[in-house]
């Protein structure tokens, strides 16, 4: 997968006339229609509409002030597809050539092409138009899929809010991975408006489908209504991992999304990453690296050789050293920790691996999936004494409460510890919350047996321990999202970030959890 996928560029007038020019009346992307992608016909001529385009979709560039990633899918080679840029109020456009990726599917032989367009050279905090276009291999026809605006991020410290949730699967009847709610979801994230929503694996439940093509085309047909107007930046679960399809499996993810470049070779090329929202550093990771457990297709423990941890020190030691980042926030599908009696658990490889460094380097929140329920924890730091699974260690202290008489709102203090937000509750259609302890505790993966013939898995070597870190968890609400609003405070003061969580069962979220994470701002100390 190349680094660099930047085509040739121009600007012109919107009046100036060419064969590829879009209509100003063209459909709007976010109203794509559902049946965009020919679920069932193979991608080849002959098998239905096969260019049929679909799962159009944003996701940050480097600077994501200056600069955004427009994404699609189409089922056949296509010949100069176009993003263009409506800037100004004489409306002037600017072209962006697409670079193109495929794969093809190991279960059913199709091949499927993304299409990615880099528009830079932006302006922070900015809302801007853009169109997509494409020519079919037949000379001279185009093919307009339609318009749709988005804004970029501010430059600096400011306010602005961003959604999270992972574990999501589609609401398509024949896809039994998902449920209704994966679809309510999408529309209850449209109504709190975030700059950009953070999703943090298990996407479409590919790996698990008969026909992972159309798991996915589901899936970007599902959330079309809102990642075609923000950013949807994912993290990969032990769901996107489709056998047969790269070294890694995990050719479909890495040709559908391109994340901002990690520096590493294609073949490690958008499994994490990391960028830079106003005072805010965001580091995504692929914990399939670190985790003992097998959970998906391919079994990726060690894949990196190490190379992701050391990237990983290196975003932390930058980010913590500079003075105009407040934040550090970690997103991953895995847990760290886990009140589940009957789901995956928490792993420790991840306790070994990135906790230290977690407590090093003062991560504030990390945000999790794998478990299909929603929890959080108090501010963690270090190990419980004694402890063989390496506890995580609850910060005395760490946590104040306003308003008291049991409906006060906690204030978590992120510079004493690392606070953990588990909220793998997308729509999954198996979810945890009727499967906790009670009394809270935690069941830990330690290691995995080697496989025997005819497993398809290795098991997983389990123990249980103690749960003081729970602060809160809400097993009657399944499916949720949290919305997380950022205060950057004033020069040399505090800066908070107010966290709101919703059910989303239905179409209209219902708040059901509120707290604050709070730290001194990096220009007070």
């Amino acid at each position: 997968m190349p680094h660099s996928l930047r085509g040739p560029r121009r600007s012109r007038s919107r009046s100036s006339e060419s064969p590829a020019s879009a209509p100003r009346d063209a459909a709007p992307l976010d109203a794509a229609p559902r049946d965009a992608a020919p679920r069932d016909a193979p991608p080849r001529p002959g098998g239905g509409p096969s260019h049929a385009e679909h799962g159009v979709h944003l996701a940050f560039g480097a600077d994501p002030a200056t600069s955004m990633v427009v994404s699609w899918i189409t089922r056949e080679p296509v010949v100069r597809p176009l993003a263009r840029v409506v800037t100004g109020t004489a409306e002037a456009v600017r072209e962006v050539g697409a670079g193109t990726r495929s794969y093809t599917d190991a279960v059913t032989g199709w091949e499927i092409y993304a299409h990615h367009a880099l528009l830079d050279e932006l302006a922070p905090d900015t809302e801007y138009t853009y169109e997509i276009t494409y020519q079919t291999t037949a000379a001279g026809v185009v093919r307009e899929v339609g318009r749709a605006s988005f804004r970029t991020a501010p430059r600096g410290r400011a306010a602005f809010t961003f959604a999270c949730f992972g574990d999501h699967g589609t609401d398509a009847s024949d896809n039994p991975f998902g449920t209704p709610a994966s679809s309510a979801l999408v529309a209850g994230v449209e109504r709190v408006d975030p700059l950009f929503t953070l999703v943090d694996g298990d996407l479409a439940y590919s790996n698990v489908s008969d026909v992972p093509p159309r798991a996915w085309a589901d899936w970007f047909a599902m959330i079309s209504t809102s990642a075609a107007r923000r950013p949807w930046m994912p993290s990969v679960g032990n769901h996107e991992t489709e056998r047969g399809n790269g070294a890694l499996g995990l050719a479909a993810y890495q040709t559908y999304f391109q994340p901002p470049d990690n520096g590493e070779e294609p073949y490690l090329a958008g499994l994490w990453y990391a960028f830079t929202v106003g005072g805010v550093r965001f580091v995504v990771l692929s914990g399939d690296d670190v985790c003992y457990q097998d959970a998906g297709r391919v079994y990726l423990h060690g894949y990196s050789s190490g190379r992701q941890t050391a990237w990983l020190e290196r975003q932390l030691a930058e980010a913590r050293a500079d003075q105009a980042v407040d934040w550090i926030i970690v997103v991953l599908h895995q847990a760290a920790v886990s009140t589940a009696e009957f789901h995956n658990g928490a792993d420790l490889g991840l306790r070994e691996a990135w906790l230290p460094l977690f407590d090093q380097y003062g991560v504030d929140l990390v945000i999790s999936g794998h478990e299909h329920h929603y929890e959080r924890t108090h501010p963690l730091r270090g190990v419980v004494d004694g402890s063989a699974t390496l506890t995580p260690r609850p910060v005395p202290g760490s946590v104040s409460v306003a308003g008291g008489g049991g409906g006060g709102t906690a204030t978590l203090d992120t510079s004493a510890g690392t606070v953990h937000m588990l909220i793998g509750t997308g729509g999954s259609s198996t979810p945890s919350a009727g499967q906790l302890f009670d009394p809270p505790a935690c069941r830990v993966v330690v290691g995995v047996r080697e496989r025997e013939p005819g497993q398809r898995q290795r098991s997983s070597i389990r123990a249980v321990e103690p749960a003081p870190w729970l602060a809160a968890r809400f097993p009657e609400h399944p499916y949720a999202f949290a919305a997380l609003t950022v205060d950057p405070g004033e020069p040399g003061g505090t800066t908070r970030i107010q966290v709101t969580v919703y059910d989303s069962a239905d179409a209209v979220p219902v708040p059901f959890d509120t707290f604050t994470l709070a730290r001194p701002r990096a220009d007070a100390t």
